[in-house]
């Protein structure tokens, strides 16, 4: 018995060989680093994101008849105390506007995730043959998206979402402007590994929709150099 086993798994292998030889499996095309060197020192290098459009919805979420400050993909755990932590997850892009990862925003206030009345958040940015970089930063303004219940459901809500937070404003710095509070970049792997530096996150509005909604651009930007 052990012996067929063997024989089978073998030609297994030699099967998946062969088809792979008359038929390939699809190259994944990777896009090179767009990065800047600082006059100073340094690199820069920004990361894209599009909203609401690169956002990555979770399975279970419909875009039917939502408000104009709803928010999609988003996960949100409350407690009675109205401390909040919220997850998402987006398709990342660079500066040529080409999809090259996805990114996870987590934001939080309180408690253990930040000091009381102050809102945190951190990115992780993954980059397929590339590798990961892990960013950490206070926030000026809480975004940590919250919910709201009604008769069909619960809905998860964002400021940055409602039409109305874009009246006098272009852009929004999310990032403490203070350089003991400003935000930091933590570890990375693969190309990434031991940078050290800073980046900045910044909303950009481009308009409304037609569907009546914000829209424009999450600003990830870089400030880093190799620590030996």
């Amino acid at each position: 018995m052990s012996r067929l086993f063997l024989s089978a798994f073998v030609a297994g292998l030699v099967l998946a060989g062969l088809a792979a030889s008359f038929w390939p499996l699809p190259g994944h095309v990777r896009y090179r680093s767009l990065t800047t060197v600082l006059p100073d020192g340094g690199r820069q290098e920004d990361f894209i994101i599009r909203w609401p459009d690169d956002r990555i919805r979770r399975s279970s979420e419909t875009g039917a008849e939502l408000p104009a400050d709803a928010v999609t993909g988003a996960a949100v755990l409350e407690d009675s105390a109205g401390q909040r932590v919220s997850a998402e997850t987006f398709r990342v892009r660079d500066t040529e506007d080409n999809v090259i990862g996805v990114a996870s925003r987590m934001a939080g206030t309180g408690g253990a995730i930040s000091d009381a009345n102050r809102a945190v958040s951190n990115w992780l940015v993954v980059i397929p043959g590339r590798g990961a970089i892990f960013l950490s930063q206070p926030d000026v303004l809480d975004t940590t998206s919250r919910q709201r219940d009604t008769l069909n459901g619960v809905i998860t809500l964002s400021d940055m979402q409602n039409p109305s937070f874009w009246n006098n404003r272009k852009e929004q710095r999310i990032t403490a402007t203070t350089p003991r509070n400003a935000g930091r970049i933590l570890r990375g792997t693969g190309e990434f590994a031991g940078l050290s530096g800073s980046f900045r996150e910044t909303w950009k509005f481009d308009g409304l929709n037609p569907e009546g909604r914000p829209q424009g651009r999450i600003l990830l930007s870089t400030l880093s150099e190799r620590i030996e």
